[in-house]
């Protein structure tokens, strides 16, 4: 395919895209829809081609070569382990097997907890303990630098009052209903302010860089247009 057609194509596509702007309008509504799905079906197409060359593949070639094994138990457990991922896949495709809903529900829920822990572990070891690392850490010139001094209490401050805002442990009150003690509840609003800064700061971020993609796709149609 030349640059010209796929110059073409992505010209028809954005301006797909763009239609969404004029509304459910009768043909040209869908054309946003279309653009969707074409944009849905080629990912996942694209995931289905690295997935297959980057793993399955490469880890089909460890199974049938004894010698390139990955695991300490030899070739023989790189067997089990892909028959037992096979089974996986195939007991997955029958979710619309409403008399085996039971088994693929179990399976679905063994993927998802699976899921989950890789996710609590990523998020401990890549960010939360990395944060904490940083918080604890103190500068050199901390004692001869205003602005280290500052900016270290500040991190500190933000980052223990936005975690005691998830405290909600209470205690009953004299009338036996429960309430949080003035400091802890002066606490947590000032975790709330550190938190609404920080949730306004990646949405100005987040919107700052839709208008730089918005400014480049426009920049693009009149340059194609001209």
């Amino acid at each position: 395919m030349t640059e010209s057609m796929i110059a073409l194509l992505s010209f028809v596509l954005t301006l797909m895209v763009f239609s969404y702007l004029l509304g459910d309008l009768p043909l040209i509504g869908n054309l946003y829809r279309l653009a969707v799905y074409i944009f849905i079906g080629m990912s996942a197409a694209f995931t289905l081609i690295v997935g297959t060359e980057s793993v399955i593949l490469p880890y089909m070639q460890d199974v049938l070569d004894p010698e390139t094994t990955w695991t300490s138990l030899g070739s023989r457990a790189d067997t089990y382990i892909f028959l037992a991922a096979l089974l996986v896949a195939l007991l997955l495709l029958l979710k619309p097997v409403r008399s085996l809903t039971w088994l693929t529900n179990s399976v679905f829920a063994v993927v998802i907890v699976v899921s989950a822990s890789v996710a609590v572990v990523g998020a401990l070891t890549g960010t939360l303990f990395p944060l904490l690392h940083s918080t604890a850490a103190l500068p050199d010139d901390i004692l001869t630098d205003f602005d280290a001094m500052v900016d270290t209490l500040l991190i500190f401050l933000g980052t223990m009052t936005a975690l005691y805002y998830f405290h909600y442990q209470t205690r009953l009150d004299s009338e036996g209903a429960p309430a949080q003690s003035r400091m802890g509840s002066g606490l947590r609003h000032v975790g709330k302010v550190f938190l609404v800064i920080a949730l306004g700061a990646i949405y100005a971020s987040t919107i700052l860089s839709s208008l730089t993609i918005l400014t480049e796709r426009i920049s693009f149609l009149f340059q194609f247009g001209a």
